[in-house]
């Protein structure tokens, strides 16, 4: 069981991309350690909605003057998307959280992977110009689960989006590498 809160669909792209480490709750909490954050069912045009999308160290929880509580927390990675239905506060999800090697909405090091996938990729292209579709079996275990994970986040990602936008479309629904798993 891993313990999870909801929150407003702009606030997890945040908490993905790093800049939220903070949210105000009506609800005090004595648990500490890994949560699970998802959206909430607010449907807001181009943004996620009921989906699991970040796994957060919750460390801290101090009270306001209003009755109310910040809970603090740091991104520890993001997770495969999947469905969320929430509840108030902190719930239980009972599932397999998959995570996922490089922070896909952490610019510089999405372009730092791509960077070596692409390094990779010229470099064998070169040697083997005749070639039309690399053999799994020739492509580096490191560089071939990079390009699946990069993939696999992307499409499970883009069922979630409210009313995607052109470029939305465009970047997330179809596969980048394609490489086969085995």
């Amino acid at each position: 069981m891993m313990k999870t809160f909801t929150v407003d669909p702009q606030y997890l792209v945040d908490i993905m991309l790093g800049q939220k480490v903070l949210d105000v709750r009506d609800t005090d909490t004595s648990y500490r350690g890994t949560v699970l954050v998802a959206s909430n069912g607010i449907r807001q045009s181009g943004l996620p909605t009921r989906m699991a999308g970040a796994l957060v160290n919750l460390n801290d929880v101090k009270p306001l003057n209003d009755g109310r509580f910040e809970w603090h927390f740091n991104l520890e990675s993001l997770v495969r998307p999947f469905r969320v239905m929430g509840a108030d506060g902190l719930f239980d999800v009972s599932t397999e959280i998959i995570t996922e090697p490089v922070n896909w909405y952490d610019t510089a090091a999405e372009n730092a992977a791509h960077a070596k996938i692409g390094a990779w990729i010229d470099g064998y292209v070169t040697e083997h110009p005749d070639l039309e579709r690399i053999p799994r079996t020739d492509i580096p275990d490191e560089i071939a689960q990079m390009a699946i994970s990069f993939d696999k986040w992307r499409l499970a990602y883009y069922p979630f989006i409210e009313k995607p936008n052109k470029q939305q479309k465009l970047a997330f629904r179809k596969v980048r590498y394609d490489v086969d798993e085995n």
